[in-house]
């Protein structure tokens, strides 16, 4: 609001412009921004009254830009293994022109957010990637003012640890601790894949066996080695993976918290030996069986597998190669 600071004569004339372009005559005059363009304006008044000299005053208003809200944003971890949480911090100043900020209000194009914390847990993988693999995920933080709003962005690094791989089961018939065809499909198929790719990389054998099969002491371990033999003996179908990067460990009777995952080949196996097929309808045979695990270079053993001694060290290669 723009009004004359002296006191003006009974009668007098005011003349308000606003750069040079007349506006009005009022006792006084608001100069409103609605409609004008950021930038300097002369706000001039001229009185003028009979049996006075004309008089004239001039001032000067600037009209600032508006600018949305600015900030930085930071997650601190910037880099995290997958399952661990970051927390963010923003930091926002309120623009010219625009009063009062609001709430911070953060998103991530994958993954949670919970007040500052990004929570990691339920970023995804590939699940038959067994090597490290990363995702870089967008965080992204806003906040508005009376006017508009404002953002900032940064990026946090999520890694999957390497981790061991997990195949299915070999399963057994009661007593019998050799590896039946079914069973050899696992280990010439599906795991030569993984130590084709990764030659310094483990392999895990658990041997398993029933309460009924108490009479056979250690079919466990014949079972865990055979399966070693199978991958280690260079002859015949038989592959030769180091014998000294295959553990061996044994299982016996007790629950070990791994999940029973078997192999069935159905009538697809074809060739086996009388006795030798296992029926998926056998629910007994998940107490018969070896775990056959891939333990990628760098990679932790699986934590449930205790008491290990390598293929090599048990004799494994007074087998050959078993039919």
């Amino acid at each position: 609001m723009a009004t004359p600071v002296a006191t003006l004569p009974e009668g007098a004339t005011q003349q308000w412009t606003v750069n040079g372009e007349a506006i009005n005559q009022a006792s006084s005059f608001e100069f409103g921004t609605t409609g004008r363009q950021a930038g300097s304006y002369r706000i001039g008044l001229k009185v003028t009254a009979e049996g006075y000299n004309d008089a004239s005053a001039e001032t000067t208003v600037t009209l600032r830009e508006y600018q949305t809200p600015s900030g930085t944003l930071q997650a601190s971890p910037s880099e995290i293994w997958a399952g661990d949480k970051a927390t963010l911090v923003a930091n926002f100043s309120s623009s010219q022109c625009g009063g009062m900020l609001g709430q911070v209000r953060f998103a991530a194009s994958e993954g949670s957010i919970t007040g500052n914390q990004f929570d990691s847990s339920s970023v995804q993988f590939d699940p038959s990637n067994t090597s490290e693999q990363q995702k870089t995920i967008s965080i992204a933080a806003t906040v508005s003012d009376e006017k508009g709003t404002g953002s900032a962005r940064t990026d946090i690094v999520v890694k999957k640890k390497v981790t061991a791989k997990r195949l299915p089961d070999i399963v057994f018939p009661v007593g019998s601790d050799r590896v039946n065809n079914c069973g050899k499909r696992v280990l010439l198929e599906e795991l030569k894949g993984y130590t084709s790719s990764d030659a310094s990389g483990q392999v895990i054998l658990v041997g398993h066996q029933s309460d009924a099969e108490s009479k056979w002491p250690g079919l466990d371990q014949k079972r865990a080695l055979n399966a070693a033999a199978v991958i280690s003996a260079g002859q015949g179908i038989c592959t030769n993976f180091p014998a000294n990067q295959v553990q061996v460990s044994v299982a016996g009777a007790a629950e070990t918290g791994v999940d029973y995952q078997p192999h069935f080949c159905g009538t697809s196996a074809g060739g086996e030996r009388p006795g030798q097929a296992v029926q998926e309808s056998d629910e007994s045979a998940k107490y018969r069986r070896v775990e056959v695990w891939f333990v990628p270079s760098g990679a932790s053993l699986p934590a449930s597998v205790k008491d290990y001694k390598d293929a090599a060290t048990l004799s494994v290669n007074s087998l050959g190669c078993p039919r």
